[in-house]
């Protein structure tokens, strides 16, 4: 093997210069182009065609991805925004109630209150009608025990006075009664 290499370069530097090594026989250089432009012709005329369509279609798919992406991205936003807007109203409807609610248990405790006035108020004019009540009632009982013991008196003072001393004393009352 190695005779033959050696052989095939010797008759190469004799009998061609620099340039003809790097250069295709004529016959073969015109094959060559004659086989390139049979098979460029059927690339360009169908190869081409089936590609560009591939690609157009790829490349329309691609941008219906970026715009369905882009509409995805604004409803996300709209939808941020409505979450943000609900968020802010509920924390003003929790305010709201809990204002709310200290209103009502400002009211409820107000009543408590007017209303345990209002009791204390009734116990209280209950205490004083029944002390005016107890005191009239004691008042009316030293009245009666005044009368029965002024007139045990009487009868006492009456027994051991005479007949004359009695009509001068019911006389000087009578007077003193006009």
């Amino acid at each position: 093997m190695m005779f033959y290499l050696d052989t095939f370069l010797a008759e190469a530097e004799e009998s061609s210069s620099g340039v003809d090594l790097l250069l295709p026989a004529t016959s073969e250089l015109v094959a060559g182009v004659v086989a390139f432009g049979v098979v460029f012709f059927f690339v360009w005329k169908w190869a081409l065609p089936a590609l560009n369509e591939t690609l157009d279609k790829r490349s329309s798919e691609i941008e219906g991805q970026i715009k369905e992406a882009e509409n995805t991205k604004t409803e996300a936003e709209k939808s941020k925004q409505e979450y943000d807007a609900l968020v802010s109203n509920a924390d003003a409807e929790v305010q709201k109630i809990i204002d709310e609610g200290k209103q009502a248990a400002e009211k409820i405790k107000e009543d408590a209150l007017s209303e345990a006035r209002a009791e204390a108020e009734a116990i209280i004019e209950k205490a004083k009608s029944d002390s005016d009540a107890e005191k009239e009632r004691v008042s009316s009982e030293l009245k009666s025990e005044v009368a029965d013991l002024s007139l045990e008196i009487s009868q006492k003072v009456a027994s051991s006075m005479s007949e004359a001393d009695q009509k001068k004393l019911i006389d000087k009352f009578i007077k003193e009664l006009n």
